[in-house]
């Protein structure tokens, strides 16, 4: 089991330690994440400046087995927001 790190806040001084398994979706994360009753949230990455929401269906499992090494320089950020990503789609 890996343990992804979620921070809550922009200041990265409220965040929560997320169960991941290989069966564990983007949504799975929110869902862990944001408060009951809490409105549209999505789970966005950051890399070297560079901010991208990641799409609710995602396998989080695997996609942080892709980042590798790399993996340390990632922050994830729950965003309290729809994400542009879901709403363009529909």
């Amino acid at each position: 089991q890996m343990i992804l790190t979620v921070f809550l806040s922009n200041n990265e001084q409220i965040l929560t330690e997320v169960p991941i398994t290989p069966e564990t979706t983007c949504r799975d994360v929110v869902e862990f994440c944001k408060e009951p009753g809490e409105g549209s949230c999505h789970l966005a990455e950051v890399w070297r400046g560079n901010e991208r929401p990641i799409p609710f269906d995602h396998m989080m499992y695997d996609h942080l087995q892709k980042w590798g090494p790399r993996r340390e320089e990632v922050k994830f950020f729950l965003r309290h927001e729809e994400s542009p990503a879901e709403s363009n789609e529909q």
